[in-house]
């Protein structure tokens, strides 16, 4: 079958190149219009409910909203997990979906859920609303406004009703979230004394101004010409307008508002702010839509952004347009690489030219380079995937192997036509044919045994199965096109360009080095015990510098940007977490290399995170720095923060956030979730168990995540006082609301914005909590009695927040180790843990977080890779029809090891799953090596009549010392751009790849060229026949030989 595929080829050979020139075109397009992209999409399908409770304590949150939705949503269908955080005065719900779930299908599930639970809500809640379908990445750009002319009502006017359309309108933008400013609100302020001079009830108020305020439709009439619409409307738009509202309170004379109540425009009460460069500001943070090309989303928004800048600017307002962009990460990251393969190729090129001498060759190798990436970039691009870092870095990864493919096939062609005697075209191409069917088997099994050392990493779940399996997947996508290039193109160029194929001399530097690997080789040939023991010696090196190593399955991101969290004691204001903020900004910016900063305190209306006001997140921007001065800056941030006692703080990546949140509902890497059915018990253990974290060594920013102590003031209506004085429920509840901050009864329209209508009492009366039992509530016969004639009221303690996992109420410690070994490090802590903390009946701990997820994918990937190395086995042995080939085929795994385990020791001894990846990599090519230099000594010895003995086995190995050199010089000199800059933004995952392939090729290559020789020649000689072999006939053998 194969040799018919390469034979058609050769007789076709303008079919062939033009397809090969359709495939080249179809990649060049594809690599201008493909979906670029940070990342794949790392996230499972998740959708997030929010639910708006006004005036409800977290814990009447959870009981009366949480609770109820958790519970439809639990059973629906494809759910996988759920988890909640319950504030005051809103639900937040996260609803996750197995993976390759479809997510528009995930959401609908949801909203069905969500439309029969929401009627059971209780009166005054708001609608469940379902948020927006987001990227995994989330953010798509920051952008900041300030102004030393406008308002704050004035600036949030602008940026909600002016900027933020326009940029929603954007094709790719999900959301638009805003920080700061104040939202404008009509305030009712009402004066007591005056309501009960005139006998007006509050009830009475919000009924007559939500009368005034209410537009109905009033109809139309026909005539005869025409149809006439009729709009009915009270004009009540202005304070003005809105204190005329006459009120006809019962018993009393008709009074104007404005006689019982000041009525003015004012903010509404605020959840969070924003501080742009350290000044108060707004800011719009927008999401980029599940699937939306990152790059040319944030370059439409700029663009659209620009339109309006004109309007913007001439009010007084100053655009900071980046105060974060994920997309400047794309660009170094992706155009990093581009550089570094394209210089790559030149080295390839180069090296091609110096070996071969001869420019024909030379073309033939490399144009299946390109080729064979392209057509994977094609399949890539055609089934959804993105082009990002980690497709990039798969590519990266096969050029050692799609170069080897390349050498392999044209340098076969090259020796075998220098080799035979014809000389007419029929006889040369029948001379291509047999020298690409010769080396086409092995090949075959050879990729084969690739494919399978990917796959361990194809079929890992989770988030880092979600990063690397593009990764793996564009690495195999390379090799099959490689493969099937090498079986068509190659032999179709030969057949075309060398057919005036003169024979030319190798260089002398080539000629050289055979003559002293023939030497050192008939050395070691005489010798096997000697090649075999340095086999298990190598084993056992291996085995302790991997036994020395640290795991970090992903590793730390150079994205230029850092989200620093900063929580303050429970209670604390927005007022004074802005004063720490501006002081935290203004020497932030002193610190060089840092470009911009803004602070996002509490939460936004409808925004997607969950906090209460003493919890801040301030965005770090640098400028254009390398990763040495980011690494400077980084500790520099960390040492500022820790002039902040009594403040939680944290600096992070922003991916590394985002990895952490979607892994546990956490940033930190470690996140020990305490799960038990009573609050007060939960926070009791968690403080013991914090005190144990701290106290164990490496052990940083140790945090509680919901802080109880919150200050709480409780009023508890007494019913029977109640009735005493004939108070309902309902005034109560009105008046208490009224008091704190205003009850919303009513809203107007006004152009194209909805302003809320409140009502309050007058800032002369206004309550504040330590006496708030000398509120006015108007009891039965207008007497008029104290709030705490009626309740009893004290300060305590209550809490931020109550956080849910599955249904189970749960606490949280999180942490982050100060070591490279986090597997190492959480192992060392569980066992502390069980040792010093002792749980209560009904309280138990899961542990979470990227280090768990870590420890997960790790053993996934080692339980796979057991899978893989049996299957490798029964390829290798039906390749060679007996165990001992494929027996020698691994042995040499660890020899060629040593050489990336000692790159890996000098990048600082830590194995992160790239690295891992690139190890299989480099297994992958030296068993190519292995295999196609047992296949040829078996043609020399067997189908050519050479037999086996020593001359066999010098002539095989020195004829394979070309093209095993040619690969890796090339494959080197091709990764050795991203290896040397393995510490610059965008190479974090594929540095350490290329460093282990580039460390391990020179190992291989001793292993390929010295050592397996004298193996094979001693372990396959034809006397040791695997039917009637074992362990200790092959080790007699090889004695025997020595």
């Amino acid at each position: 079958m194969l040799t018919r595929i390469i034979r058609w080829s050769v007789e076709h050979p303008v079919v062939v190149l033009s397809g090969a020139a359709i495939l080249l075109a179809l990649g060049i397009s594809t690599v201008f219009q493909a979906r670029y992209d940070v990342f794949p999409e790392f996230v499972p399908p998740q959708a997030s409910v929010q639910t708006e409770a006004p005036g409800l304590v977290p814990e009447q949150v959870e009981q009366l909203i949480t609770r109820p939705l958790e519970n439809a949503l639990q059973g629906a269908n494809g759910v996988s997990g759920v988890r909640s955080e319950s504030i005051q005065g809103l639900s937040v719900i996260t609803v996750s979906f197995a993976e390759g779930s479809d997510p528009f299908r995930a959401r609908q599930v949801v909203a069905e859920s969500l439309a029969e639970a929401a009627s059971a809500l209780p009166a005054g809640v708001a609608p469940p609303k379902l948020s927006p379908l987001t990227s995994s990445t989330m953010d798509l750009l920051k952008i900041g406004f300030l102004s030393d002319t406008l308002s704050p009502l004035e600036l949030r006017d602008l940026v909600e009703w002016t900027v933020r359309p326009r940029l929603l309108a954007v094709p790719g933008v999900a959301r638009a979230t805003i920080f700061g400013g104040k939202v404008r609100r009509i305030e009712i302020r009402l004066r007591p004394v005056a309501m009960l001079a005139r006998n007006v009830t509050m009830d009475e108020v919000g009924a007559a101004v939500r009368a005034a305020v209410t537009v109905r439709g009033g109809g139309f009439v026909d005539t005869g010409a025409q149809r006439v619409l009729i709009e009915a409307r009270q004009d009540a738009y202005t304070p003005e307008q809105i204190a005329a509202i006459g009120i006809a309170p019962q018993g009393g004379a008709p009074v104007r508002l404005g006689d019982i109540a000041e009525v003015r425009e004012s903010g509404e009460p605020l959840f969070g702010d924003t501080l742009i460069m350290g000044k108060p500001g707004v800011l719009i943070a927008l999401s980029s839509q599940y699937g939306a090309n990152t790059l040319d989303t944030t370059l439409a928004v700029e663009a659209a952004l620009d339109e309006i800048s004109p309007a913007i600017t001439g009010r007084g307002v100053s655009i900071y347009p980046a105060l974060h962009r994920p997309a400047n990460f794309i660009e170094t990251a992706i155009g990093g690489i581009r550089i570094d393969l394209l210089l790559g190729a030149a080295l390839v090129a180069l090296v091609l030219l110096v070996f071969v001498r001869d420019l024909r060759i030379a073309l033939i190798s490399f144009v299946s380079i390109p080729l064979s990436l392209l057509a994977a970039l094609i399949v890539l691009d055609r089934s959804g995937q993105s082009i990002n870092t980690m497709t990039l870095g798969g590519l990266a990864v096969a050029l050692g192997v799609v170069i080897d493919d390349a050498i392999i096939d044209v340098e076969n062609i090259s020796r075998r036509m220098r080799q035979a005697a014809a000389g007419t075209a029929a006889e040369l191409r029948e001379v291509v044919i047999a020298a690409s069917s010769e080396v086409r088997k092995p090949i075959l099994s050879a990729t084969s045994i690739l494919a399978l050392t990917i796959a361990p990493v194809l079929l890992l779940h989770g988030i880092q199965g979600a990063f690397f399996t593009p990764l793996a997947l564009s690495f195999l996508l390379s090799i099959l096109a490689s493969l099937a290039i090498a079986m068509t193109v190659t032999p179709a160029l030969a057949s075309l360009l060398l057919r005036r194929h003169a024979p030319h001399t190798e260089p002398r530097f080539l000629g050289w080095l055979k003559h002293q690997h023939r030497r050192m080789l008939g050395a070691i040939l005489a010798h096997p015990r000697q090649a075999l023991l340095s086999v298990i010696l190598a084993g056992i090196a291996s085995s302790a510098i991997f036994a020395t190593f640290g795991a970090e399955l992903l590793p730390a991101f150079r994205e230029r940007h850092y989200v620093l969290q900063l929580s303050g004691p429970p209670g604390t204001s927005l007022a004074a977490m802005q004063r720490v903020g501006a002081s935290l900004i203004d020497s932030l910016l002193h610190i060089e290399g840092i470009a911009s900063a803004e602070q996002q305190t509490g939460r936004a209306e409808q925004g997607e995170d969950t906090w209460p006001p003493n919890r801040s997140e301030l965005h770090v921007e640098l400028a254009a720095v390398d990763g040495t001065a980011e690494e400077r800056i980084l500790v520099q941030i960390r040492e500022l923060l820790d002039r902040y006692p009594g403040y939680q703080t944290e600096a992070l990546t922003f991916l590394g956030d985002r990895i952490g949140e979607s892994l546990s509902g956490e940033t930190a890497a470690v996140a020990i979730s305490i799960f038990g059915p009573d609050l007060d018990q939960l926070d009791r253990v968690a403080a013991r168990l914090q005190s144990v974290v701290q106290a164990f060594p490496d052990a940083t920013d140790v945090q509680i995540k919901a802080q109880p102590g919150a200050p709480l003031l409780r009023i508890a209506l007494d019913p029977a006082r109640m009735a005493q004085y004939g108070v309902g429920t309902t005034t109560a509840y009105d008046s208490i609301a009224a008091a704190f901050g205003g009850a919303t009864i009513a809203q107007i329209t006004h152009g194209e914005r909805m302003i809320n209508v409140a009502v309050g009492l007058d800032g002369a009366q206004a309550v504040q909590p330590e006496s708030a039992a000398q509120l006015l509530i108007r009891g039965e016969a207008g007497r008029m009695l104290r709030l705490g004639d009626i309740a009893t009221i004290d300060m305590s303690r209550g809490r931020t927040s109550v956080q849910h996992d599955g249904g189970r109420r749960r606490q949280v410690v999180t942490a982050n180790p100060a070591t490279a070994d986090v597997a190492g490090f959480v192992s060392a802590l569980k066992a502390r843990i069980a040792g010093q903390l002792q749980l209560p009946a009904e309280v138990y701990l899961e542990f979470g977080g990227t280090a768990e997820g870590q420890s997960a994918a790790s053993r996934e990937l080692l339980f796979n890779s057991g899978i893989a190395l049996i299957s490798i086995l029964i390829v290798l042995s039906l390749a060679f029809g007996g165990w001992r080939a494929a027996a020698l085929v691994l042995a040499g795994a660890p020899f060629a090891a040593i050489g990336g385990s000692v790159a890996v020791l000098l990048g600082g001894g830590v194995i992160t799953l790239g690295a891992l990846v690139g190890f299989v990599t480099l297994f992958g090519i030296t068993a190519r090596n292995a295999i196609l230099l047992i296949a040829h000594t078996e043609q020399l010895a067997f189908a050519e009549g050479f037999g086996w003995n020593r001359e066999t086995s010098l002539r095989a190995t020195t004829e394979r010392v070309t093209p095993i050199l040619m690969t890796a010089i090339i494959a080197g000199l091709a990764l050795a751009p991203l290896a040397l800059g393995s510490g610059e933004a965008g190479r974090e995952v594929q540095g350490p790849m290329a460093q282990v392939i580039v460390g391990g090729l020179v190992s291989s290559t001793l292993l390929s060229l010295l050592i397996l020789p004298a193996l094979v020649l001693a372990w396959l000689h034809p006397h040791n026949d695997d039917r009637h072999g074992s362990a200790g006939a092959v080790l007699e053998g090889i004695a025997d030989r020595g």
